[in-house]
C-alpha cells in the first residue's frame, strides 16, 4: 500500500501524510467493517479515496464571487447602464431588468420558471460579460 502511494505522488513526506490518513479513516470506521471480508480491498477503496481527496485538495481553484469589482467603481452601477446591457442576449436581459426592479432570485426563478442556481449561472454569466466589455472598451 504504501509503494501504490508512493507511485503516485513521488514526496516521501506526502506519502507519509497519505497513508496516516488512511489508516485514521479506517480506524474512526473500523465499525463499519464487515470481519468475514478481506481486508486488502477495503484499505485500498479508502486509499483510492484518500488519494482523490488529495489532488482535489492540490488543484488550483478560482474564487467566484457574487460581486465582480472593476478599477472604477462596482459592476452594478454598470448594470443599471443600457449601453452594456447590449452585450446579453434577451433571456439574460430579462433577468438582468427583474434585478434591476428589485427582485430576488428565488421570485426571479419563480417568474420565469428555471431553478434558483440556473438564475444564478446566468447572473454570473452576465456579469462576467458586462466586465469583459467594460475593459475592453478601455
Amino acid at each position: 500500500m504504501y509503494r501504490y502511494i508512493e507511485r503516485r505522488l513521488f514526496k516521501k513526506e506526502e506519502t507519509d501524510d497519505l497513508v496516516q490518513n488512511v489508516f485514521i479513516s479506517f480506524y474512526k470506521a473500523i465499525e463499519k467493517f464487515d470481519e468475514k471480508r478481506p481486508i486488502k480491498p477495503y484499505l485500498f477503496q479508502i486509499v483510492q479515496n484518500e488519494l482523490k481527496m488529495y489532488y482535489r485538495s492540490r488543484k488550483p481553484t478560482i474564487q467566484l464571487n457574487e460581486e465582480i469589482y472593476l478599477e472604477d467603481g462596482r459592476l452594478q452601477d454598470i448594470i443599471n447602464n443600457d449601453d452594456y446591457l447590449s452585450h446579453l442576449n434577451q433571456g439574460e436581459k430579462n433577468i438582468f431588468e427583474y434585478i434591476r426592479k428589485g427582485y430576488s432570485y428565488e421570485e426571479i426563478a419563480q417568474l420565469i420558471k428555471k431553478p434558483v442556481n440556473t438564475i444564478k449561472s446566468i447572473v454570473r454569466r452576465g456579469r462576467l460579460k458586462i466586465k469583459l466589455a467594460c475593459t475592453s472598451k478601455k
